[in-house]
C-alpha cells in the first residue's frame, strides 16, 4: 500500500459514512451511492490516485471515534496517503467545532489535500472570501441538523417508553421480543423456567453465589451464552472468560428486576447531550415505569418476599449454602433493631441464641436473649394456630352465602346500584341536550365547553361508582366481600410440621421478641385477615335469631 509522493499526483483515500441515527436517507446517501459519486468525480482528475476506501457504516457524525476514520488518519501519519475525498462536509462529520478543526487546522498541518465533492471544495485551490464564510456556515448547519435529529429521536423514544413499548436492543433474560412486534415482550419458556427456579432457590434460603454454582454445575447456560445460542449478536464488557458463567451479581440482577412481575422500567440512564456519549444514571423519580405491561413470570407475592429477604441481614451459615430459617426476620420488640444469632458454647456443645443488636452495640436496650430452639418452637406453634384459624375462616365464609344477612346486604347494594344508574342516565341526557342547545345557537362555545367538561367528570365519577357497587354485589353473592385470595396463600402450608426458610419468608413479615420472652408475630396479609374477621363478626351480629353461622375462625 506504500506509495511515493510526488508533486504531480496525490495518493487518496475515499471516505464514506452512513449513520442510521442521524436521519440519513439510504436511497440517496447509501454507501454505494457515495462511492459512485466520488469515483465519477475523480475519473476526470488524473492527479488523484485512489489508494484506499474507508467505510464507517452505522457510525454517527457527532464524534470521530469511528474505526475506519481512525485507520485512515493512521495512514496519513504513516505517509501512505495525502488526500481525503468525501461526498460532502456532513460525511466527514456533523460536529461544528471538530469538523472545522480538521478542515482548517489538522489537514493543512499534516499536508493533506481535502476534497468535498458536493460542496465544490478542494483545499488545493486558493480560498475565496466566500469560502471563509460558506464552510463554517455549512458545518454549523450540519451540527444543528444533528442536534435537531437527536432531540427528535430522544422525544420519540420517550413517547415509546411512556406507551410501554420495549425499546432496548435485547430482551431481558426470561423474555423474547415478539416477532410480530419488536417493542413487545413475550415469555421465553425455557429461560422463564430458569428464572422461576432462581426465585424458588432464593426463597429456600440459598445464597446468590450458591445459586450461581448450582446453575453452572447443571450446565445451565448463562444469559450471555443463551443469547448467543439463540442467535442474538450480543456484546458486553462483563465477559471475562471464554465461556461466560453464572455469577452472584447476575443472580442478584434477576432477583431485583421488576420486569419479572410485569413491570417495565425504562429511561434509567441517559447521556448529557448528542455530543457526549458517556452515560449517567438518572434519579429514580425520572424513570418511566409501566405496570402490568407484559405477562409476568413471577408472582408479586414471591417477588416481594424475595425483596424482603434481600434487604434483611441473611448471612449464610458456616460451611452451608443456605441461611438460617429465621435470618433477617427476628427483631427486638422494644427498640426495633434486628436480633442477631450467636453461639455461646463450644463446638461440641453448641448453645445458639438470639440477642438484640442494639444491646450488643451498647445503645441502652436490654438483651432480649432467647434460645433459637425456643424461638423456633414458638414460631411453629403460632404459625400452626394461625393457619388453623384461617381454615376456619374459609369454612365460615363458605357457609354464609345464603344467609339472610347476605341477602339483605345484596338488596341494599342493588338499590344503590339502581339509583346510581339513574343518575348516570341523567348526566348523559343532560350532555346530549347541551349539544343540541349548542347546535341551535342557544349556548355559546365557551359555555358548551365548560358545561361539557363538568358533565364528562360527573359521568366518569358515576360510572366508577356503578362499577364498584357491581363488584360489591358479586363479592357478597359469593361470600368473598372481604377477599379470599390470601387464604389460598396460607392453605398450601396447612399441614406444616416443621419450619423451613421458604415457609417463613412466605408467611411471616417479622417476629418481635420482648424482654420477658414474649413473642409477637406479624403475619403476611394481616390487613386482609383483620378485615375478614371484622366482616364475619358483623355477619354474626346481624343474623336473624335461629339462623346458625359458625364463627370459630373469629378471634
Amino acid at each position: 500500500m506504500d506509495a511515493k509522493f510526488n508533486t504531480n499526483t496525490y495518493n487518496a483515500a475515499i471516505y464514506v459514512r452512513l449513520s442510521k441515527e442521524d436521519g440519513d436517507k439510504p436511497e440517496s446517501d447509501s454507501i454505494a451511492n457515495q462511492k459512485d459519486l466520488i469515483r465519477a468525480y475523480l475519473s476526470g482528475r488524473p492527479d488523484v490516485v485512489v489508494r484506499s476506501e474507508r467505510v464507517d457504516d452505522g457510525y454517527t457524525g457527532v464524534n470521530y471515534d469511528r474505526p475506519d476514520f481512525i485507520a485512515m488518519m493512521e495512514d496519513v501519519k504513516e505517509k501512505k496517503i495525502n488526500c481525503i475525498v468525501v461526498k460532502d462536509f456532513s460525511r466527514l462529520g456533523r460536529n461544528f467545532i471538530e469538523t472545522g478543526k480538521y478542515i482548517e487546522k489538522i489537514f493543512p498541518f499534516m499536508g493533506v489535500r481535502f476534497i468535498s465533492v458536493n460542496d465544490n471544495y478542494d483545499s488545493l485551490n486558493p480560498k475565496s472570501s466566500a469560502d471563509n464564510l460558506i464552510i463554517p456556515v455549512k458545518n454549523l448547519m450540519n451540527d444543528a441538523y444533528c442536534r435537531d435529529i437527536s432531540i427528535k429521536i430522544r422525544s420519540q423514544l420517550d413517547i415509546k417508553r411512556r406507551k410501554g413499548e420495549f425499546i432496548a436492543p435485547f430482551a431481558v433474560y426470561g423474555y423474547l421480543k415478539d416477532p410480530e412486534n419488536k417493542n413487545k415482550l413475550i415469555v421465553d419458556e425455557y429461560a422463564a423456567a430458569v428464572v422461576q427456579d432462581i426465585f424458588k432457590m432464593k426463597l429456600e434460603g440459598i445464597s446468590a453465589q450458591a445459586i450461581a454454582s448450582r446453575l453452572n454445575q447443571g450446565d445451565i447456560l448463562s444469559p450471555m451464552e443463551y443469547k448467543a445460542l439463540i442467535g442474538l449478536k450480543f456484546k458486553t464488557t462483563f465477559k471475562a472468560n471464554p465461556k461466560a458463567k453464572w455469577t452472584a451479581a447476575a443472580i442478584l440482577r434477576i432477583l431485583k428486576n421488576p420486569v419479572y412481575i410485569g413491570i417495565l422500567v425504562q429511561g434509567k440512564r441517559s447521556t448529557p447531550n448528542y455530543k457526549v456519549k458517556k452515560r449517567f444514571d438518572k434519579p429514580a423519580d425520572q424513570w418511566i415505569t409501566i405496570e402490568d405491561n407484559h405477562e409476568p413470570i413471577i408472582g408479586k407475592a414471591v417477588f416481594d418476599s424475595v425483596a424482603k429477604v434481600l434487604r434483611a441481614d441473611t448471612r449464610t451459615a458456616p460451611s452451608e449454602e443456605t441461611v438460617y430459617p429465621l435470618s433477617g426476620l427476628v427483631y427486638c420488640g422494644d427498640c426495633g433493631r434486628s436480633m442477631v444469632r450467636k453461639n455461646n458454647a463450644s463446638a461440641s456443645n453448641p448453645y445458639y441464641y438470639y440477642i438484640c443488636s442494639g444491646y450488643k452495640q451498647g445503645s441502652g436496650c436490654a438483651s432480649h436473649s432467647i434460645r433459637d430452639i425456643l424461638l423456633e418452637e414458638s414460631v411453629l406453634a403460632a404459625l400452626q394456630k394461625h393457619i388453623r384459624g384461617i381454615l376456619d375462616i374459609e369454612r365460615t365464609l363458605d357457609s354464609i352465602e345464603n344467609l339472610a344477612y347476605t341477602s339483605r346486604q345484596v338488596k341494599k347494594a342493588d338499590e344503590r346500584l339502581v339509583a346510581k344508574r339513574r343518575e348516570l342516565e341523567k348526566y348523559q341526557s343532560n350532555k346530549i341536550r347541551l349539544y343540541e342547545d349548542y347546535t341551535d345557537g342557544i349556548v355559546n362555545r365557551e359555555d358548551y365547553a365548560a358545561f361539557g367538561k363538568r358533565y364528562d367528570r360527573k359521568i366518569a365519577e358515576t360510572e366508577n361508582a356503578v362499577f364498584s357497587i357491581e363488584k360489591e354485589i358479586d363479592e357478597l353473592a359469593s361470600g368473598e366481600s372481604a377477599g379470599q385470595e390470601w387464604i389460598g396463600y396460607f392453605k398450601q402450608y396447612g399441614n406444616v410440621e416443621e419450619l423451613s426458610r421458604k415457609l417463613l419468608v412466605h408467611l411471616i413479615d417479622r417476629v418481635l421478641v420482648y424482654e420477658d420472652k414474649k413473642i409477637h408475630i406479624r403475619f403476611k396479609f394481616q390487613h386482609e385477615y383483620d378485615r375478614t374477621t371484622a366482616f364475619l363478626k358483623t355477619v354474626a351480629m346481624s343474623v336473624q335469631p335461629g339462623a346458625a353461622v359458625p364463627v370459630e375462625g373469629v378471634r
